[in-house]
């Protein structure tokens, strides 16, 4: 049974029913390494003794700038002692911005020579270099004079092999630089883990090695998997996925689309796994805990398609496949041609997105601000943000989608990165071919923070077409980029007003296209409260709706906001049920019999975008249940009665088709 999607602005689904007859057991592969033969066991191979060593607690720690703070000599007993990280989420650096130096002094255990440790240092604001025994293990972001802030990411730093000192006293130093605002170590894990341990502190997977039956099999997969792509043989390659196989956004179809893509451009691929461990999960999944890079050419010089990675496969033990991680958070990136570069954005799908195969949703896009970044959504942990006002709070489902937009303020700068233009043009229509949307300005929202709240109305306001909801959440929305020092091409005709001037030059009947919501608090560093209440009296004037406030407390940062979320996306979620409400068109559905394969094709067309398709077997009666994999009915006579329901609840006329057994069509079961 196959079934395929057309994400087309038409809004037409196809999805082929399979009828069984039989139902058959999935085959191997005839190249999977046969079990242990009869009469013998398979025993796990031996683990390695696991580090997990807890560096968080109280380390030493001083302002200003030396090298000789990363050498395990120096002496820091005058220094202040600090909690790493930081207690009561209190900002170390909250009136401070420059250099400053942690180290701690530590007994790392013998015994564990020859593991492959990682330095988990959790988050840091704002950019950071780590030191072990005066040997840099790594660094996140870039120093002055050209700073650059990864507040966001999390640090892993893998451990050379000559750094540690097994049996003995170690030091870490990690020097920090905070640009602006309240900095430093701000949020764990922090410690020093082998991979076993890593997993079960950073990522929360606990379990045991596999068995060594299950590991042979494993490796001769990877070994397939990197022997298809050294060949070029794209269709060996995906003969190792599974037909139901979903990672980090790509199902079967995308990931064939993508590895052929690459396979073009470059002739051969490399895969390179590094640091493999297989286990079984104590969930029960079997994973690959690998460092995976895919490598290649592209114009002829060396290019990394898929970038050294810490990726967990997934894997069926039945089929021996893999099936990916189901993942509904996750990074995707777009290849732009306009930015001649790749252009990253997360990626969040909702609870019953991988449940409801036939299911379109809404859109929202959300903005970050000054000096972040797509991966900040991930120490906030906003995916589990994002289910809870989609389950328990009651919010119409949507996509959730958070580009990079570094500190460009959403616009195209000049002679530098075409943001909008990428966005607008490439990242957008990427989304809606790629992942199941409601391709239309009703069901696609802008939200944004801070300088993503100056992006979200910047961006709306100019396209009507794209959008129909805008909130802002303590957003810049008294400033002009060119006011920050960011200009856009084509002169002063080119540059972009701040959302304030833009609502003042629109019209009534313009801005009546729009819900809109913005939000600041009163202490605001940068007074956008102000333009909370400048953009009242704007709108006020025109007579258009909004939902705004101004909150009697806080400042300019994540508690004045990450409360709000349910106010600006239930804008979103308001509007969708709205244009759903408006809607009273029902679908149209068609189905032809394709007699060889005893299969009913389907197909469905709505103005805003099908459902569910539903199925009934020899009865219209109106019990219907939806489709959701082949139907067994055995080798026999069938009527099969189909009908399709859309995004809005609307219900289709009900066709039938009439399926022959095997035997009156000429075949053989």
């Amino acid at each position: 049974m196959a079934q395929q999607y057309l994400p087309t602005f038409t809004r037409r689904l196809v999805a082929s029913l399979a009828i069984a007859a039989v139902a058959l057991s999935p085959a191997l592969p005839g190249s999977a390494a046969p079990g242990p033969a009869a009469g013998t066991s398979a025993e796990a191979p031996p683990a390695a003794a696991a580090v997990d060593l807890d560096l968080s607690g109280t380390w030493k720690f001083a302002t200003g700038d030396d090298p000789a703070y990363a050498a395990p000599g120096f002496d820091d007993a005058a220094w202040t002692d600090l909690q790493v990280p930081q207690a009561d989420g209190a900002p170390q650096f909250a009136d401070y911005d420059g250099y400053g130096w942690y180290r701690l002094t530590f007994e790392l255990p013998a015994g564990a020579e020859g593991q492959n440790l990682v330095a988990s240092l959790g988050f840091l604001d704002d950019v950071d270099e780590a030191f072990l025994n005066g040997v840099k293990i790594g660094g996140s972001g870039s120093m002055p004079p050209n700073a650059q802030s990864q507040w966001f990411e999390q640090r892993l730093y893998p451990v050379p092999a000559e750094a540690p000192v097994f049996g003995g006293t170690n030091t870490l130093a990690v020097r920090l630089y905070d640009m602006s605002g309240g900095g430093g170590w701000y949020q764990g894990p922090v410690g020093l883990f082998s991979k076993d341990a890593l997993r079960e502190q950073v990522y929360g997977i606990s379990g045991s090695p596999a068995d060594a039956a299950t590991t042979a099999w494993v490796t001769d997969l990877l070994g397939r998997q990197a022997a298809a792509l050294a060949a070029g043989d794209a269709d060996a390659y995906l003969a190792t996925l599974s037909d139901g196989y979903f990672h980090d956004g790509r199902d079967r179809e995308r990931r064939e689309r993508e590895i052929r893509g690459w396979l073009a451009e470059s002739g051969t691929l490399t895969v390179d796994d590094g640091g493999v461990e297989i286990i079984r999960s104590d969930d029960g999944r079997l994973l690959v805990d690998t460092n995976r890079t895919i490598s290649g050419t592209r114009d002829g010089a060396p290019f990394a398609f898929q970038p050294r990675t810490q990726e967990f496969l997934t894997l069926d033990a039945t089929t021996r496949t893999e099936s990916g991680n189901q993942s509904r958070f996750f990074r995707d990136f777009v290849e732009s041609g306009l930015e001649d570069a790749r252009r990253e954005y997360v990626t969040y799908l909702p609870p019953s997105y991988l449940e409801n195969p036939n299911r379109e949703y809404p859109v929202v896009y959300l903005l970050h601000g000054v000096n972040g970044g797509s991966r900040e959504w991930e120490p906030r942990d906003f995916g589990a943000r994002l289910d809870e006002l989609y389950t328990t709070g009651g919010l119409e489902e949507s996509i959730v989608i958070m580009p990079d937009g570094e500190s460009l303020w959403y616009v195209d700068n000049e002679g530098g990165t075409p943001w909008r233009s990428m966005f607008v043009d490439e990242l957008i229509p990427q989304v809606d071919a790629e992942y199941r949307t409601l391709a239309d300005r009703e069901f696609r929202g802008l939200s944004g923070v801070s300088m993503g709240g100056f992006g979200a109305y910047s961006i709306g306001l100019a396209h009507p077409e794209l959008f129909s909801s805008l909130a802002s959440h303590m957003g810049a929305l008294s400033l002009a980029p060119a006011l920050v020092g960011v200009t856009s091409p084509s002169g002063p005709a080119g540059q972009s007003a701040s959302p304030l001037a833009d609502v003042a030059a629109r019209s009534t009947e313009q801005l009546s296209r729009y819900a809109f919501f913005y939000d600041a608090c009163e202490e605001d560093d940068y007074r956008f409260d102000n333009a909370v209440r400048s953009l009242d009296t704007l709108l006020d004037a025109k007579a258009i709706d909004h939902t705004s406030a101004v909150y009697p407390e806080g400042r300019h940062n994540d508690d004045c906001w990450v409360p709000r979320i349910a106010d600006s996306f239930g804008l979103h979620s308001d509007q969708v049920r709205d244009a759903f409400g408006a809607d009273t068109t029902a679908p149209t559905v068609s189905a032809a019999l394709d007699a060889a394969t005893r299969t009913v094709v389907v197909e469905a067309e709505d103005g805003i975008g099908i459902s569910r398709i539903e199925y009934s077997v020899n009865r219209n009666n109106g019990s219907f249940t939806e489709y959701g994999g082949p139907i067994a009915v055995g080798d026999r006579a069938a009527t099969v009665y189909v009908r399709a329901v859309d995004a809005a609840g609307n219900v289709s006329a009900v066709v039938k088709v009439k399926v022959l057994p095997s035997r009156a069509q000429g075949g053989k079961r």
